[in-house]
């Protein structure tokens, strides 16, 4: 019940309130109203003997795999990485003067070109203008220039240190990727490194550098191969030793 107060109650004196001497008395319920008080309030009884259960919050484990820091030689690595670019770049140019000379229509065509797990040079035809006979006689004649396969060696050996080097996380952002011998040739075309830059770059200048072929076609680095590349560069360390 609300009691709503104004101006004009009057607060009862003490002299009003007396003590009653009608003794208290406990009021039996009926049989509904008893039915009604347990169902809107069970009653919980405690069994000493009972186990007493306990309910613990459930625990998540969540595993996060931060990747390995910038290596302290990064910086020896990468300048080892730039001589190797520049020795490719002169065995290249020197490949196309020549190719000019003896096969100038082959020489008029864009193509590119990569390294192979062995060593081999593997044309490839990266903008459709090749036809078959134009890609076996390209194989040919890049197997065929020995300072080129050297040097395009070098430079896939060089590549492949240079990424194992990096962060995962920081450094030039190449670490994040899983480069070596067996996916090099599907990553990188060595020929589109050195597609001439004009004074504003072109789409196909950027999209030839390293390291943009190897975020847009590299395969991501994991915590499973990282494991074993780190484990397989451990034990060439050995070999050597």
């Amino acid at each position: 019940m609300a009691i709503s107060l104004n101006s004009a109650f009057i607060q009862p004196s003490a002299a009003q309130l007396s003590q009653s001497s009608q003794p208290l008395a406990a009021k039996t319920l009926t049989e509904d109203q008893q039915k009604t008080a347990t169902d809107l309030n069970p009653a919980a009884i405690y069994h000493p003997g009972d186990d007493t259960q306990t309910v613990s919050p459930t625990t998540q484990t969540i595993e996060t795999w931060v990747g390995r820091p910038q290596s302290p030689d990064f910086l020896q690595v990468a300048e080892r990485h730039k001589n190797a670019h520049e020795s490719l770049k002169g065995a290249f140019e020197a490949f196309q003067s020549a190719l000019t000379h003896t096969y100038p229509d082959l020489a008029d065509k864009k193509f590119g070109f990569t390294v192979e797990a062995d060593g081999s040079l593997k044309a490839l035809d990266s903008s459709g203008q090749l036809s078959a006979s134009d890609m076996d006689q390209l194989n040919t004649l890049l197997n065929a220039s020995s300072s080129l396969k050297t040097a395009a060696s070098s430079y896939r050996d060089a590549s492949v240190d240079l990424v194992a080097a990096d962060s995962v996380w920081g450094g030039s952002y190449l670490g994040g990727y899983n480069l070596n011998k067996d996916n090099f040739a599907s990553t990188i075309d060595l020929a589109a490194l050195f597609v001439k830059k004009g004074p504003v770059p072109t789409a196909e200048s950027l999209n030839g550098l390293f390291s943009h072929q190897l975020w847009s076609k590299g395969e991501v680095m994991t915590r499973e191969s990282e494991a074993q590349m780190l484990a397989g560069r451990a034990n060439k360390v050995d070999v050597k030793i």
